[in-house]
């Protein structure tokens, strides 16, 4: 499942994606599973190592966004 989160927000960093309404969409979504289910599923190791760069980045970038 994290490799298709990954992969989606590889496609919307690098604007493959940009349609607003699909990305204002899926903003709930991402942070709800960046938040609850990446921690609880995702070891330690596999964060520190920056295994999920994309997902991390668009993450981010939506929190700064909102802020």
């Amino acid at each position: 499942m994290f490799n298709d989160i990954e992969w989606l927000c590889f496609l919307i960093n690098e604007k493959f994606i940009s349609d607003k309404k699909i990305l204002k969409q899926l903003e709930p979504t991402l942070i709800d599973y960046y938040e609850n289910t990446f921690p609880k599923y995702v070891s330690k190791d596999e964060k520190d190592s920056k295994r999920y760069p994309e997902f991390t980045k668009l993450y981010q970038a939506i929190k700064q966004k909102q802020s």
